[in-house]
């Protein structure tokens, strides 16, 4: 079914015109109407191009995310697979990408996904998988909420790489049992995992290639690590605000452009910005304040006094150089890699997402 939906936005002239129209089935065993149906009705009329609608999709064993941007009776002119035409129809979801969250991996599915959703029409509760007598399509809610289209606006668009090669599916069993490990991998923003992999991918295909450029696999690791900063960084701040709303007014600027420290919750800066705040006196004295007691919080102070803004020093000097036209070398690459993925020294990426977990879950 994946694969149909897929196949017809991938016959789009290009990425930004794809649409494919995915029909909300009723059963032909169903003999009374869905007890939230006023609700679903509310929820998807004020579906719009500028309010979107995530659609998540899943058999339990598999888990896929969709953008839509209109919910309505008749698809018009939008294709569809032509297995709908022997279908009763009830509605059509109008879907412009689609990304793949989990393949064949039920457990991932049921113990982290669907324990982030909790049923708002169901006395608010976290989802349960068993024993449930949910009608679909459901309402959810993320505890955490994470916008799985973030670049959207900017033309970044997923649905092309849904099912991915064998090889990217060979490395993604690899981070998760040998560097990561699944709690950790699965923590991280999507678009970061994508990127460790997919630089993984090129960067084993062209290892022993002694001319190739690796500047975009560079990138590639420094987005990963650029990515889960800001993420580690923003619950920083908004833990540090709330300990002290004076600190909402420190200013900064990035490109020209001035901001203040609570714009930080809102508009992801450069790299450079993140080092130039973590060296902030008042941002210094509220964390060695709020996280005073050294025995508990020892790995996070480490981290941010001065493992992070070496890291990132590190990581920007050669994502610069790539990013500017300039020829990265398998050895300014590796310089990136064994930093983000620990290999030879500790694991920056691991150091994050550990401390996130530990002290702002």
């Amino acid at each position: 079914m994946i694969e149909d939906h897929i196949r017809a936005l991938n016959s789009a002239e290009n990425s930004a015109q794809a649409k494919v129209a995915f029909g909300k089935i009723r059963s032909s065993i169903r003999n009374y109407e869905h007890s939230q149906e006023a609700r679903i009705v509310e929820l998807c009329s004020g579906v719009s191009a500028q309010n979107p609608l995530q659609l998540f999709l899943t058999d339990f064993s598999s888990m896929y995310v969709c953008y839509v941007e209109k919910v309505s009776i008749d698809k018009g002119n939008i294709p569809a697979p032509k297995y709908y035409d022997a279908l009763e129809v009830e509605g059509w979801f109008i879907v412009t990408d689609i990304r793949e969250i989990a393949r064949q991996d039920f457990e991932y599915v049921r113990d982290q996904v669907l324990v982030g959703f909790t049923t708002p029409n169901y006395g608010n509760h976290t989802y349960a998988l068993y024993g449930n007598r949910y009608d679909y399509p459901l309402e959810v809610k993320q505890k955490k909420e994470l916008d799985y289209f973030e670049g959207y606006t900017e033309g970044v668009r997923h649905f092309s790489n849904v099912f991915k090669s064998s090889k990217y599916a060979s490395v993604l069993q690899d981070m998760k049992h040998y560097v990561f490990g699944k709690e950790l991998l699965f923590s991280m923003h999507p678009d970061s995992m994508e990127s460790i992999v997919s630089a993984e991918v090129q960067y084993d295909e062209h290892k022993e290639n002694a001319t190739y450029d690796f500047s975009a696999i560079t990138i590639r690791y420094a987005k990963a690590f650029e990515n889960e900063s800001y993420y580690f960084l923003r619950v920083l701040f908004e833990t540090l605000m709330g300990y002290d709303e004076n600190l909402e007014n420190i200013p900064y600027s990035v490109q020209g452009r001035d901001y203040v420290l609570i714009d930080y919750l809102t508009h992801k800066p450069n790299i450079g910005t993140n080092k130039y705040l973590l060296s902030n006196p008042e941002i210094y004295n509220a964390y060695k304040s709020c996280f005073s007691d050294y025995r508990q919080h020892a790995s996070l102070l480490t981290l941010l006094t001065f493992k992070l803004k070496s890291a990132i020093s590190t990581i920007q000097n050669i994502r610069n150089e790539a990013a500017h036209g300039g020829s990265i070398s398998k050895q300014e690459c590796s310089k990136v890699r064994n930093l983000i993925l620990g290999v030879g020294e500790e694991s920056i990426m691991i150091h994050i997402l550990k401390c996130k977990k530990e002290n702002f879950s």
